[in-house]
């Protein structure tokens, strides 16, 4: 039973954070290569606020989460400013994620460098992080149906169209690019508490390469599809693990397939809520004529 808790625990992780790049990536059209930056600094301030500053764990955590959305502030700012987009922008994040990574591996004082943040409590239970997951579930669908997300979509279908339309470019990606970064910071540091340690290798660029195909994987203009991506992700792996070196093979294999036949990904374009529960149940109006057409 602990093993299953821990695959779980580590599923919402790779949920929350991937919930965040969706936002940035498949709302708003900009690829992130360094997301793994923004966990480590959301895992790391959570960890010196508790450990340090001796914050509670339920002000800790977000508190974490805010200084990595704040953080995003340094790169988005300028990359922004700079119009860069695409694989410019990609590369700029990547930067950013290696510098703060290379950073904290040569910081002793407070976070340990190379080392390691060791002493941490484990803290994120399987509640707190089924807890956290479901809010930032609900969270995301409000940001993406609002406005700012409205923004954000149209951005990322044609970036001239939505500045001569009145999108304020600038403001809407550093929104999406805060929203996102957040998202990371809180993954970051539901898993340190979880852990019970963090070390800058946790958060190198094959982590972010995993949220970046999470969200491929799971479908652009999606929240419910990175999510189950990002858990089969986690789960997967640890299934075919009794296949030792072939484990990897059918991992990669399963990911060509996808792109191949599926290249929308699962749920491409498609986001699941009530209207889309009932019709499952085939309790909506929409299910009913489908019946009655089909009994004559």
């Amino acid at each position: 039973m602990g093993y299953l808790v821990t695959i779980l625990i580590l599923g919402c992780v790779n949920v929350i954070a991937a919930l965040g790049l969706a936002v940035l990536t498949g709302y708003t059209g900009l690829f992130s290569m360094g997301h793994a930056g923004f966990m480590a600094v959301g895992g790391y301030a959570a960890a010196i606020l508790f450990a340090h500053l001796k914050l509670p764990f339920a002000l800790a955590l977000p508190g974490g989460a805010l200084v990595a959305g704040l953080s995003s502030f340094v790169i988005g700012y300028p990359a922004f400013r700079g119009r860069l987009r695409g694989d410019y922008f990609a590369i700029a994040t990547l930067g950013f994620a290696e510098a703060v990574r290379l950073l904290l591996n040569t910081t002793y004082k407070y976070v340990g460098g190379s080392y390691g943040f060791t002493g941490l409590p484990q803290l994120t239970s399987l509640p707190v992080a089924l807890a956290a997951t479901a809010a930032a579930l609900v969270l995301a669908h409000l940001f993406v149906t609002s406005q700012h997300g409205k923004n954000c979509v149209a951005l990322g279908e044609d970036e001239t169209a939505a500045e001569m339309m009145g999108v304020n470019l600038l403001r809407t990606k550093l929104a999406a690019l805060f929203v996102s970064a957040f998202y990371a910071g809180l993954a970051g540091g539901l898993y340190a508490f979880f852990m019970a340690y963090l070390s800058p290798s946790m958060f190198g660029i094959g982590k972010s390469s995993d949220l970046l195909a999470a969200v491929v994987f799971g479908g652009m203009q999606s929240l419910v599809g990175p999510a189950l991506a990002a858990f089969i992700l986690v789960a997967l792996p640890e299934a075919l693990r009794f296949l030792l070196n072939w484990r990897l093979v059918i991992y990669g294999l399963l990911f060509v397939v996808i792109m191949v036949f599926r290249p929308q990904g699962l749920l491409g374009y498609k986001e699941m809520n009530a209207d889309w529960l009932r019709r499952m149940l085939g309790r909506g109006p929409g299910a009913a004529g489908q019946r009655d057409g089909g009994g004559r």
